[in-house]
């Protein structure tokens, strides 16, 4: 053997030897990591459902000394996500550091109205400078099954699954205590006999002051999303259909003008993109010990336990 291919063969066997960039974090519920930005320190929770990206409340912004990018750094965005419906909204490029790792460029957004009442902001775990990123949840029960879900792309958080002939994007989610999908999707996974409808109203907090009214579903025995079972769906309504069903639905927040996610679809009624979507929730995450973005593969590796009492 010649010594260049020694040299091949031992630089082969120690890039296989390499451990693999890995981050681990504690969810106790909410997972949490500590970033520096602009040489100020702050506390952002974990999401893993939208892309790399940095929400910040606006005191910690502020605090940091953030700065818009000049001109096109400073809208207002109308969305029923937001509370009273509408936002300013200012946003940069900057170098984020999370747990005292080496810093990334992220895309940097703050809104004059709080999207975390849990911590100054929310960092997507695709801002993480990692190639694997796992949450452990100690409460979750043990041993259980690895499932191997597979994203849209290396930087894309959603999955997407076809259910009944319409394309379902699928995102995890580590706060909401339901699994909640758009008007859109609910009809799909209805029609494909996945879920029939409960007739029970809750209401949806995904932002502080935000509450949006579902209707729960009932899931079919046996039935699954990306083969992750549906433990405990709701669908998105009306203010008006919530009120039909339960009374006390009045303390939603939202209004009848931007409500396209929650309308029921009719034959007059175009789809558009980007409503067929699905939020995995506690429900669902709450029982898997281990969570791991695998950023090189594409996919999500979950070790959950679907089968143990609560």
């Amino acid at each position: 053997m010649t010594r260049a291919a020694l040299a091949l063969l031992l630089l082969a066997a120690s890039a296989r030897a390499a451990p693999p960039d890995t981050v681990a974090y504690t969810a106790a519920p909410q997972p949490f990591a500590r970033i520096e930005i602009k040489h100020t320190t702050l506390t952002a929770r974990l999401a893993l459902g939208f892309d790399k990206a940095l929400l910040l409340n606006l005191a910690p912004a502020a605090r940091a000394n953030l700065k818009p990018f000049p001109i096109i750094g400073k809208t207002t965005v109308k969305n029923r996500l937001i509370p009273g419906g509408e936002a300013t909204l200012r946003g940069n490029l900057y170098d984020v550091a999370a747990s005292g790792r080496k810093p990334t460029t992220v895309p940097t957004l703050w809104v004059d109205k709080d999207i975390a009442d849990d911590a100054e902001g929310v960092l997507s775990v695709f801002a993480l400078n990692a190639d694997h990123v796992v949450i452990v949840q100690p409460a979750a029960p043990a041993g259980g099954t690895v499932y191997s879900v597979p994203r849209d792309g290396h930087g894309d958080s959603a999955s997407t699954v076809t259910v009944g002939g319409e394309k379902l994007r699928v995102i995890l989610d580590l706060r909401s205590p339901h699994t909640i999908m758009s008007a859109f999707a609910a009809r799909a996974v209805e029609a494909a006999g996945l879920v029939r409808r409960g007739g029970t109203v809750g209401l949806w907090e995904p932002f502080p002051k935000v509450a949006l009214p579902f209707e729960t579903l009932v899931p079919t025995p046996g039935a699954t999303l990306l083969g992750l079972p549906l433990l405990a769906p709701a669908a998105r309504i009306t203010e008006a259909r919530a009120k039909e069903l339960d009374a006390a639905a009045h303390a939603g927040t939202s209004t009848a003008e931007d409500q396209e996610d929650a309308i029921v679809v009719t034959a007059a009624r175009k789809r558009r993109k980007g409503d067929a979507w699905v939020i995995l929730g506690r429900d669902v995450t709450s029982r898997c010990s281990r969570i791991e973005l695998d950023r090189p593969g594409s996919r999500w590796v979950m070790t959950c336990n679907f089968g143990a009492t609560s």
